[in-house]
């Protein structure tokens, strides 16, 4: 067998792994998924709240907007270390990684802000920000993954982020790719719109969306049904992803392929 068949073979067993870990982890833990759309929810209302304030509203939504991104991680985590998630636990949570989300948040926001102030004035560069953005989601995809488990923080965490997908570029993208297909079944197009947008804070209305298109019936219903379905698939997606990059960062493709022929 040669050593690109082995490679193959010892990527497609850490997927296996994950998919075991993440399905096991998320039944543990189920109650996670109800956080999802009450995240939403709660910032849905400080932005009602906050957005009358100007700039000092903006500055609220801002950190309330880390605040729950740093809960979500918290409790992926913990499920990830294979701890316990206590509900008790939730409040300190908010917390945990906030100056990380908060840093990380800013300097996208810095890009994002040039980028746009560039197509305002020149709206034919729209392609640049949709291209840039896209660019943005694959290269720096592994973000939410080092901020709960990696050391780093600003800018050595993005550097670690390209570096993370440098090496392990396929083995991390192959699965993402099967993630994004819905979006692409539904436009080509839309594909791209989803993927300069998507991002950890927008992720339900997203995935929602593009389920809703595919569900047979309508109304309230229709909406409910997909807020639970995107809600179950946004938690083991993220738990695949957080089991996925604890595997891949422990070992290299080198490591993986003696693995393999040690395993005959």
């Amino acid at each position: 067998m040669s050593d690109a068949s082995r490679l193959v073979r010892a990527t497609l067993e850490l997927y296996g792994d994950a998919l075991r870990q993440s399905t096991t982890a998320l039944g543990r833990h189920i109650w996670i998924i109800g956080l999802v759309p009450a995240y939403t929810l709660g910032l849905q209302f400080v932005t009602g709240l906050a957005a009358p304030l100007g700039f000092a509203g903006g500055f609220v939504i801002f950190f309330a907007m880390a605040a729950c991104v740093s809960s979500f991680l918290t409790l992926l985590g913990e499920a990830v270390g294979h701890g316990r998630v206590r509900l008790e636990e939730l409040g300190s949570s908010f917390g945990r990684y906030l100056s990380r989300v908060i840093t990380v948040f800013f300097l996208f926001w810095i890009v994002r802000l040039l980028l746009q102030m560039t197509v305002s004035q020149n709206p034919d560069l729209l392609w640049l920000l949709i291209a840039v953005n896209s660019g943005i989601f694959i290269v720096f995809n592994p973000v939410p993954e080092l901020i709960y488990q990696g050391h780093q923080d600003g800018v050595a965490l993005l550097q670690d982020a390209v570096q993370f997908t440098r090496d392990n570029l396929l083995e991390w993208l192959v699965p993402l790719a099967f993630l994004m297909a819905p979006f692409f079944l539904i436009d080509l197009q839309v594909g791209f719109l989803v993927m300069a947008r998507l991002d950890i804070h927008n992720g339900l209305e997203l995935v929602q969306s593009a389920l809703a298109t595919w569900l047979p019936f309508s109304g309230t219903a229709r909406n409910l049904v997909a807020t639970v379905i995107a809600s179950v698939v946004i938690v083991w997606a993220m738990l695949f992803r957080g089991f996925l990059f604890k595997s891949l960062a422990r070992s290299g493709r080198r490591q993986r392929i003696f693995a393999s022929r040690a395993r005959g």
